[in-house]
């Protein structure tokens, strides 16, 4: 879990991953307690062969600040098919997210890995703020109210990032930029990822080449290359940044994008995917 926790939707599809050096402790074979720094842990395993597990998330105030159920699939599916540790867990079952006073923010459920069922936000004060329904990930029906309980139209709860250029003109930019690089013999693709904050800033550029290995020693060269690139980016709308940044319930959170500079059939392109 992230330190105080990015946020409602981001935190619905979190998977529980641990920082090192968190304190853990074992009550007994179906519970376990962990301590970070800002806030707790407590993980309880049950059903036959403890293939479901619940994670309740305290501060460290001792109020609850989230439950999530979650489900485990077997290290081997029918047909063979192995799966890693990560892959094994899907979330099923209820998810709540509390506000500080303890009322509950966020209500819904889960199935295999989807929302399924009503989907509750409510106000602090305890006053219906949205009412949706979905079924096996699909929204099926839904119903937005202001704090009087006026019904207004509703905006999607979590809107992903986006790129507020032209597309045509940021093609042109990666053509003029990556085309000797891209050479798709010595290297492929190049894929940067891209933390984008609360006001749609560019805080840190990852690259990763996929290159031939007889080029391998060019390559710190060309991440090097490549982050330049992306980071002198021009702004493309006078005194605005690029990037419109996510949204979580009406408010501005921090996430990722993923662009990747490719060729296929001699012709350059490019790709951005987002993600929290």
């Amino acid at each position: 879990m992230n330190a105080l926790f990015c946020l409602l939707l981001g935190m619905l599809v979190s998977q529980p991953i641990w920082a090192q050096g968190d304190s853990v402790q074992r009550e007994h074979k179906n519970i376990v307690r962990r301590s970070a720094v800002d806030h707790d842990e407590e993980i309880m395993y049950y059903g036959k062969h403890n293939e479901y597990f619940t994670v309740r998330v305290f501060l460290k105030n001792g109020a609850l600040f989230r439950q999530d159920s979650y489900s485990i699939l077997p290290k081997t599916l029918a047909g063979g098919i192995q799966l890693d540790s990560v892959s094994r867990i899907l979330r099923h079952g209820p998810t709540k997210i509390m506000y500080p006073t303890g009322q509950t923010r966020i209500s819904c459920e889960y199935k295999d890995n989807s929302l399924n069922g009503p989907f509750m936000v409510l106000y602090e004060d305890g006053a219906v703020k949205r009412r949706e329904y979905y079924r096996n990930g699909r929204l099926t029906r839904s119903q937005c109210y202001t704090p009087d309980g006026e019904k207004q139209n509703c905006i999607p709860f979590y809107q992903a990032a986006q790129f507020l250029g032209k597309p045509t003109d940021l093609s042109t930019y990666l053509k003029q930029k990556f085309g000797l690089l891209i050479d798709d013999e010595r290297i492929r693709r190049i894929t940067a990822t891209l933390s984008i904050n609360e006001i749609g800033q560019v805080t840190r550029v990852g690259v990763v080449v996929n290159a031939d290995p007889s080029a391998n020693t060019r390559m710190p060269d060309a991440v090097s290359y490549a982050q330049q690139v992306i980071r002198n980016m021009p702004e493309w709308t006078p005194e605005k940044f690029n990037w419109k940044p996510a949204m979580n319930d009406g408010i501005a959170i921090p996430s990722t994008c993923f662009l990747t500079v490719f060729r296929i059939y001699g012709t350059m392109q490019y790709r951005l995917n987002y993600q929290l």
